[in-house]
């Protein structure tokens, strides 16, 4: 098995009273499937599967869209909502096994970045 390390940091100066500085690191163990970073174009004509609710598993799924203008809407393939990233925004996060995921774009065509990897 493998592992992969995600890293959250969150700061600022003048959102709270206080200064926020926060850093989160953990080590995931990871086996196969998986997708390395992939890209590819998310449509308004429909939702584009991502990750196959048929796989068996958690997944750990990472996506950014790339898009100057328009959002992402991710969602499980019973239409959940996980998600809706604005323009340039990114996310990390697990799916329940049997979840699967979809995207689509709301305004016009985006080019999405993703992967996944599945809970060792």
């Amino acid at each position: 098995m493998a592992t992969l390390t995600p890293t959250l940091t969150l700061s600022s100066a003048d959102a709270t009273s206080d200064a926020l500085s926060i850093t989160v690191t953990d080590t995931l163990t990871i086996t196969e499937p998986s997708v390395g970073l992939s890209r590819t174009t998310i449509t308004t004509d429909d939702n584009q599967e991502l990750v196959d609710e048929a796989i068996a598993g958690m997944f750990y799924f990472y996506a950014k869209n790339l898009d100057n203008n328009n959002f992402i809407i991710l969602q499980t393939t019973a239409s959940v909502q996980y998600a809706r990233l604005s323009p340039g925004e990114f996310c990390f996060f697990p799916i329940n096994t049997g979840a699967g995921l979809e995207a689509r774009a709301d305004t016009a065509s985006c080019i999405i970045e993703y992967g996944y990897w599945k809970k060792g």
